[in-house]
């Protein structure tokens, strides 16, 4: 599995319509793309950190979603397209049990 972090700085008047269009353009859209495994979304309450946190099977997976659609989405984001801050990705291991 592969998580794809994603650290947004979003002005707190505007966290909770962030997140919720966030989960209508986004969430909905990655839905129907065979191994998007889930999402989660964290929020830092003492500062403006929206943590997004998007699992995939495996990075071919997650690479495979085609730009156009990344920036059509990006665009029905409107004024709440904010650039993302920080960006890290972590493949999980698992470890067999004898």
């Amino acid at each position: 599995m592969v998580i794809e972090w994603l650290r947004f700085q979003v002005n707190p008047e505007l966290r909770e319509v962030f997140i919720q269009r966030d989960e209508e353009i986004w969430t909905e859209g990655l839905k129907k793309y065979a191994g998007y495994l889930g999402k989660e979304v964290w929020i830092e309450p003492y500062s403006n950190d929206v943590i997004i946190m998007i699992r995939w099977e495996n990075m071919d997976v997650w690479q495979s979603v085609p730009k156009f659609e990344i920036n059509r989405r990006k665009q029905l984001m409107g004024n709440l397209d904010i650039p993302v801050s920080e960006s890290r990705v972590y493949q999980v291991r698992r470890f067999l049990h004898i």
